[in-house]
């Protein structure tokens, strides 16, 4: 069945639930990485015997976050270890061996392998790994890879590690599963969304969210609701469109309208060039706002879905500005998978490019009878991919 985005949060749980996987949750300052990750503390599970559950270990090394606050919003952590000292906090529960007058790193990987050697179901966090590392020796720094990384599945644990990089070569080959965080702003909107890149033995039905922090609490919002509603496509409330020019067509943003002088000119091409940083969702949801501000002026678009998404993705979130109606006579959305249904809006293709120009030239002569005002939103990429460089450009 299609997956629901708070399935994402699930599927990480049950991932850590799996002794032995390393999760890297990735994203720079600010993105919700501790958030995520306490949420990801609380859901885990301790271990029945009988009628009676054993708590799971919690051990947190933090460079980011005050152990007095851990302790007072997170009881259910049972060790916090401060990452510069690596000494235990005074609030903290029962020591699980080390020797305190160790310092730093030395200190964390002596309680890590304590942990270890109790064989207990648990999960360390290391949060931020830049923090930990940040005056350790390279043999200090080898040693903290080693306990943390090897053997974990013997000891019945599994371990979180907060990297404030958004990408992080250095650590994906030592990783099970990959989280992305990212944070961009659309006019006076917060986008924060997170994608799932790994995550080992899981199958992902979905590979990203939008998500909110609002009352310090990591939630995953539905798609297609975030602003109107479950049934916003039955009663659209649709965004005051900003009003094309003589000359241009309006990207439905003034912001961006001012930096192309006016708009995107009738008869141009405009490129946006995404580096791999930038979230699909925060794209996707420019490019919707773009297209509906266009369709909701009268005009008509033929779309190739970007990236990640499919057509039925597409639909969903389009049909939130513009209505059932309007994405049924006006828009045309390519889908290259030809088991799915029929939809007035799903413009199937082959990806051999005879078939498919043919195919194009008869759904953009149809939108053609509907208004003269068209536009075209494809993936370059994808485009490249299916048919060659010379028809991309």
């Amino acid at each position: 069945g299609k997956a629901k985005p708070g399935d994402l949060l699930d599927l990480m749980s049950r991932f850590l639930e799996s002794p032995g996987n390393v999760l890297l949750l990735q994203g720079a300052p600010g993105t919700g990485k501790t958030t995520l990750t306490l949420e990801l503390l609380n859901k885990a599970k301790g271990t029945r015997i009988g009628p009676h559950t054993i708590s799971a270990n919690k051990v947190y090394v933090s460079s980011r976050v005050s152990s007095s606050k851990l302790h007072r919003h997170f009881p259910g952590v049972h060790e916090v270890l401060d990452s510069m000292s690596g000494k235990e906090a005074a609030s903290s529960g029962t020591r699980l061996g080390g020797d305190g007058r160790i310092a730093g790193a030395a200190n964390i990987v002596s309680r890590i392998l304590a942990l270890k050697r109790a064989k207990q179901k648990g999960i360390i966090v290391v949060d931020s790994w830049e923090g930990a590392v940040a005056n350790a020796t390279e043999e200090r720094r080898n040693e903290m890879e080693t306990a943390i990384f090897q053997d974990l599945e013997e000891s019945k644990l599994s371990a979180v590690i907060v990297s404030e990089s958004e990408n992080s070569p250095k650590l994906d080959y030592l990783v099970d599963g990959i989280v992305t965080l990212s944070l961009s702003h659309l006019e006076d909107r917060t986008v924060r969304s997170v994608i799932v890149n790994k995550l080992r033995g899981f199958r992902l039905h979905t590979q990203g969210a939008l998500f909110s922090l609002d009352g310090g609490k990591f939630a995953l919002l539905p798609r297609g609701e975030y602003h109107f509603g479950q049934n916003g496509s039955l009663d659209p409330k649709l965004l005051s469109p900003v009003r094309n020019t003589e000359g241009s067509y309006s990207t439905g943003s003034p912001d961006l309208d001012a930096l192309l002088d006016g708009g995107v000119r009738k008869g141009s091409s405009l490129l946006l060039d995404v580096n791999s940083n930038v979230s699909p969702h925060s794209v996707k949801l420019l490019l919707d706002i773009m297209a509906a501000n266009f369709v909701n002026q009268g005009g008509t678009t033929f779309i190739i879905p970007y990236s990640i998404f499919s057509s039925q993705n597409e639909a969903e979130s389009l049909k939130v500005y513009v209505g059932d109606r309007v994405l049924g006579e006006r828009v045309r959305i390519a889908e290259f998978n030809q088991a799915l249904p029929d939809e007035k809006w799903r413009v199937k293709l082959s990806g051999k490019l005879t078939e498919d120009l043919a195919s194009f030239n008869n759904t953009w002569n149809e939108l053609g009878a509907v208004s003269s005002a068209r536009m075209m939103k494809y993936d370059f990429d994808k485009t490249v991919q299916l048919y060659g460089e010379a028809l991309g450009l």
